[in-house]
């Protein structure tokens, strides 16, 4: 079978638009696996519609987390057991995983597996794709694990039925950024529980910064690498300075959170990170926020995670890109400069165009739902759905369940783009363009 599988990507072409029409037949792949399997009888403990089923499924490989009715409600064990190897798969990345298969048989890549693995995780060029590889399998196993212990001791304590399954399932969830929960209010019932809701926010940070955080840190205890790269001081400053910042303005945007103190403050935390990781675990009625919160959240999806991670949105170092170019232009720059270190020209065109394309595509999500289900929800209902199935987040004000059918299929369409990324859709839209033999002639706009 291996032999099979390698043989058969030897055989693919490699040009652009071929990877990336793969990358999409793969996760196209899987999403229809998983519906099919949510769909049999064996699977489930209530019936639900095959657009519920379809929703459930795109939503489990996104890793977005939006569900159309309660989860723990809707499948039985066997039906939860298959919906978390579909998370794996989703959230670490299908071609990570085989990748790590097929390097432990014969110790090296077809160059298809190696373009895939760059555009699925966006790594640089130059990256080291071997170490990745071997650092996503690792740190996935090794995270994952103390996660679920953890956590099965802190549902012991609360005295939840299956402690252990319950550990299991919400450690990979939370890690891949998934925000499924057997629990009809997700984390509500132990927002309480330190124990809890830290493991939970410690999972979703790791899994947000992704995997070349991670390795640069290891090889950095190692002594392989003197200094962090530029892409993880981007991450990390990036991440860290955007969920303190909306936590306390997400608090001070609230009266029923400043109402309640400490615990109000908490709360803001866990749901500021919890949106801009997009992991989209609640432990507060999303519902009852004002509209001043719900759009500092909003700003947040939008932002979202990191590259080479589990998260979706915008990516931090897009948006660090963008107001280091914004600096730039300030200061009268004719480079584009971050911590001392100049950004290529290329990594700014994509920047600028993941935030356009990413905007293009909000704008129209939210018109179309607009027209389909605007006299039933408000406008900023819509926007934070919108919002959260693009970004892959799952956070909700309440009205998914609530949605109609078409609404649904939309909101679908949206998280499937959120995975794949919304360059990869745009590659897969427009064909290469020829090679021009002469540099336009240039000339200035009135801008």
């Amino acid at each position: 079978m291996l032999s099979f599988i390698r043989n058969w990507l030897l055989s693919r072409k490699t040009d652009d638009k071929s990877v990336v029409m793969l990358l999409i037949k793969g996760y196209s792949v899987l999403t229809v696996l998983c519906f099919i399997i949510l769909a049999m009888p064996f699977c489930q403990k209530e019936s639900n519609s095959i657009i519920d089923h379809l929703f459930y499924a795109v939503s489990l490989v996104s890793t977005t987390g939006l569900a159309p009715g309660d989860f723990g409600k809707s499948y039985n064990i066997i039906g939860q057991i298959s919906s978390l190897v579909f998370i794996q798969l989703g959230g670490v990345g299908y071609m990570a995983l085989s990748s790590f298969i097929i390097l432990k048989q014969k110790n090296r890549l077809p160059n298809l597996s190696m373009r895939l693995l760059r555009l699925e995780f966006n790594l640089p060029d130059k990256y080291p794709l071997k170490a990745f590889i071997y650092s996503v399998f690792a740190f996935t196993i090794l995270i994952e694990i103390i996660g679920a212990i953890i956590l099965s001791i802190g549902f012991q304590n609360e005295g939840v039925e299956h402690p252990i399954w319950n550990g299991i399932f919400h450690s990979v969830s939370a890690f891949c950024t998934a925000g499924f929960s057997l629990f009809g209010d997700s984390m509500t019932s132990y927002s309480g529980n330190t124990m809890i809701t830290t493991t939970i926010l410690v999972l979703s940070l790791l899994g947000s910064i992704g995997f070349i955080v991670l390795l640069d840190f290891w090889l950095r205890l190692l002594g392989k690498r003197k200094n962090l790269s530029l892409t993880s001081k981007m991450i990390l400053i990036s991440t860290f300075s955007f969920w303190i910042l909306a936590a306390v303005a997400l608090f001070f945007s609230d009266n029923q959170l400043m109402a309640n103190g400490w615990q109000g403050l908490k709360t803001a935390v866990f749901h500021s990170i919890s949106a801009h990781t997009t992991v989209g675990f609640n432990n507060y009625d999303l519902g009852a926020i004002s509209v001043s919160g719900v759009f500092i959240l909003i700003i947040l999806m939008i932002v979202g995670a990191s590259p080479a991670g589990t998260g979706g949105g915008i990516k931090t170092t897009s948006v660090t890109s963008l107001i280091a170019v914004l600096l730039s232009i300030l200061k009268r720059r004719k480079y584009v400069e971050l911590f001392n270190r100049e950004i290529p020209a290329r990594n700014i065109y994509l920047a600028i165009s993941s935030a356009i394309f990413y905007t293009l595509i909000l704008i129209i999500g939210t018109w179309v739902l607009l027209l389909i289900d605007g006299a039933n929800f408000s406008f900023e209902q819509i926007l934070f759905e919108i919002a959260s199935a693009l970004s892959t987040v799952g956070l909700s004000t309440g009205i998914t369940s609530e949605l109609s059918d078409a609404s649904k299929l939309v909101i679908s369409f949206l998280m499937f783009l959120g995975r794949l990324g919304v360059i990869t859709f745009g590659l897969a839209l427009i064909s290469r363009a020829p090679d021009l033999s002469n540099k336009p002639l240039s000339e200035e706009i009135a801008i």
